[in-house]
């Protein structure tokens, strides 16, 4: 009897470890970092470049739940007409590999650099704008 109830108890803990381990993993903290563009004034729109050359520039947050990631990558693939200039990065590590996903300062157009790819998504509604600031007050122009 013994050996039974100390069976079982295995196996409920192995299995019980084993998926918080995976929930560990797929919610892996955001770091998004915010361009102020408080010390230098740019003549020009931030690029890709710009963005990480100025990082004295940058304010950063982690965040902890990253549903709005799926949110994101559940949008139609868009053109990049409409993305403006580089206002956030949202660092998403897996291991050793690292995806960017970027917005400007609308948080409706996004760009996702993902497994050497690069896609484009357009939030038309701003939902994901909404939700992002209703959590944190880090995505409105000024805090």
């Amino acid at each position: 009897m013994k050996i039974k109830i100390i069976s079982i108890l295995s196996v409920f803990c192995f299995f019980g470890c084993k998926t918080r381990n995976n929930i560990t993993i797929q919610n892996n903290p955001i770091e998004a970092i915010k361009f102020m563009g408080s010390i230098t004034t740019q003549p020009y729109s931030i690029n890709e470049k710009t963005f990480w050359n100025s990082k004295d520039e940058h304010a950063k947050l982690l965040i902890k739940n990253n549903v709005f990631i799926e949110d994101v990558k559940n949008l139609k693939n868009h053109s990049s007409q409409n993305f403006k200039e580089y206002n956030y990065a949202f660092i998403m590590r897996h291991g050793k590999s690292t995806d960017t996903l970027y917005s400007d300062s609308s948080l409706q157009s996004w760009i996702l650099k993902e497994n050497n790819t690069t896609s484009y998504f357009y939030d038309e509604e701003g939902i994901i704008a909404e939700k992002l600031r209703a959590s944190y007050s880090f995505f409105y122009d000024c805090w």
